[in-house]
């Protein structure tokens, strides 16, 4: 998962909105999901930031470009359909902070109804948060492909927490696992025999870039 620069300048009629609501100092209205008046233009301002992947597994949602700033009229954006759901990454904020923007990422929608659901998160790989660097905390095993904390300088209390990051966020949720493998074996495989370089073998991938990329830091070892 790669740090999201998580700017909100796209759907500015629901900025407006919410900085008013937080100015207030009020709970937020009930959160509705798509029921929600700035539902849409939340979305489409998360894709075009997040280049249409997932926050945490990074999967295919959509097609960024569908969602650029030449779409939008008057900081609002016509309802669509999308692979992925809104995410509320703290779950604990929903009732009073239902609509909040810095609380929100869209994710792929199995990972959010069967891995994610409302686990207790710690913030450590939270996307969007300052100076945020996956590296710090995550490795990638190319023998499972599997994400794995990055032990170095960590005691034991930091790595159990990253772990339990890295479930709560369906990193290694089992389907996503399988794509993984499927997808970044054959590319990693000819990397390594010489049959394509590294950066052939980038532009082939439209998703799952951090794997990929930690992927190669192993190779090249």
């Amino acid at each position: 998962m790669k740090a999201i620069n998580k700017n909100l300048s796209l759907a500015t009629a629901y900025k407006k909105w919410v900085d008013e609501l937080d100015a207030s100092n009020k709970p937020h209205p009930e959160y509705n999901s798509s029921g929600g008046k700035y539902y849409y233009d939340i979305i489409a301002n998360l894709l075009w930031v997040q280049n249409g992947l997932c926050a945490y597994t990074e999967m295919y949602l959509a097609d960024p470009e569908k969602f650029n700033p030449d779409k939008w009229k008057e900081g609002r954006f016509e309802p669509f359909k999308t692979l992925g759901q809104l995410d509320h990454y703290d779950s604990t904020l929903k009732k009073n902070k239902g609509w909040d923007w810095s609380n929100f990422f869209m994710i792929h929608s199995d990972v959010n109804m069967k891995q994610k659901r409302d686990r207790k998160v710690n913030y450590l790989l939270k996307p969007d948060k300052p100076g945020f660097l996956a590296a710090q905390h995550l490795q990638y095993d190319i023998d499972v492909h599997f994400f794995v904390p990055n032990i170095e300088g960590k005691n034991q209390e930091e790595i159990d927490f990253i772990r339990g990051e890295i479930d709560a966020l369906g990193l290694n949720f089992e389907p996503i696992v399988d794509y993984r493998k499927k997808r970044l074996a054959p590319l990693f495989n000819r990397i390594n025999f010489g049959r394509i370089t590294t950066e052939e073998a980038r532009n082939n991938l439209d998703c799952i870039p951090t794997a990929f990329e930690m992927g190669i830091l192993q190779i090249n070892k």
